[in-house]
């Protein structure tokens, strides 16, 4: 991964602009090349790097000064769990950086441990930003980060506690088998790295989940993928939604199935996904959001008796920009028709 050190004009604040595709075990050490072409110049296309996002929840609770009696320590405390998210705020400056580090040294220090994190088979690691919520029967769990984790992260130095301070955003995808059945959870997340500058050299103390309002914000650029290519892949998500699909959707589709003790389940898709399909760029987490209308019938028999339901809710599509190329994370409805 290439890295562009790029000062922000505050005092003692830097931003590492990093470009790279994801991490899925190990990390990609290709650099991401940013296509310069737009989406082509179809009606179907609205490409706003204004989105608004959603962010991972954190959990923790924000410090609150002291007042003139435990009435006042009680509000502050109200005030810090709203306005921090109920979690550690980031610091809000920085001091001045040792002359001998460099901000590329401090994002491949915290570049390593999210690898490591990456690689574990843990529903949840240890000093890692990620955790899997469901905790009975969780088996071979696979993560993979994507939405390029380093790129446009803030770095602040405190000097008292001879710490780097690293904040970004990441989109967390976990495959793992749970109960016997495959299962995929998509999380946008920002995260804290930690790196200790001791005797000379960075030591990562810990990556961990961060939410808290009034933290710095994290713009990341838009690759500017083709439509073409996005819409080809999540053509065939919704072909292997299809194909794939049992008692119930595969994981990562929209989820819905026919009523328990339904035989003989055949799917088929009804309508064009794509066809009233928008895009628009997420800046914060680096994907695409791209909203649509999918059409689905599956046949079934329930009870002795032949029965199709037909659904058409809208839904919206997470699809990351990799050096090899779109990849879809997830599908899911946001209507129920």
């Amino acid at each position: 991964m290439s890295v562009v050190d790029r000062q922000t004009g505050f005092g003692g604040e830097r931003q590492a602009n990093v470009k790279g595709s994801y991490y899925e075990g190990n990390v990609d050490k290709s650099t991401h090349t940013h296509h310069h072409r737009h989406y082509a110049p179809r009606a179907n296309v609205d490409l706003r790097e204004d989105e608004a996002t959603e962010s991972g929840s954190g959990s923790g609770a924000a410090a609150a000064a002291g007042g003139g009696g435990l009435g006042v320590v009680v509000v502050l405390a109200v005030l810090g769990y709203f306005i921090f998210g109920g979690n550690e705020p980031f610091p809000a400056t920085s001091d001045p950086w040792p002359a001998e580090v460099k901000q590329e040294a401090v994002v491949a220090a915290a570049g390593g441990w999210l690898d490591k994190c990456a690689k574990s088979p843990s529903a949840t690691p240890a000093n890692c930003p990620q955790s899997i919520v469901e905790t009975s029967d969780v088996s071979k769990v696979r993560w993979a980060f994507y939405g390029n984790p380093l790129e446009a992260a803030v770095i602040y130095y405190t000097e008292a506690e001879s710490r780097f301070d690293m904040l970004g955003t990441v989109m967390v995808t976990a495959d793992y088998t749970a109960s016997k059945d495959l299962r995929r959870v998509v999380t946008p997340a920002k995260y804290w790295a930690k790196v200790k500058w001791v005797d000379g050299r960075l030591d990562v103390q810990e990556i961990k989940e961060h939410s808290a309002i009034g933290d710095p914000d994290v713009v990341k650029q838009d690759p500017k993928v083709p439509w073409d290519l996005v819409a080809a892949k999540l053509s065939d998500a919704f072909t292997r939604c299809v194909r794939d699909a049992k008692s119930a959707m595969p994981a990562g589709c929209p989820e819905w199935s026919p009523p328990s003790g339904a035989e003989k389940i055949k799917w088929s898709s009804t309508g064009d996904p794509l066809l009233t399909a928008r895009a628009t760029f997420d800046p914060k987490f680096a994907i695409y959001r791209v909203k649509g209308t999918y059409e689905l019938a599956v046949r079934y028999t329930w009870l002795g008796t032949t029965k199709t339901d037909t659904r058409n809710p809208t839904y919206e599509a997470w699809i990351a920009p990799t050096a090899a190329g779109p990849v879809v994370l997830q599908i899911k409805d946001t209507t129920t028709v």
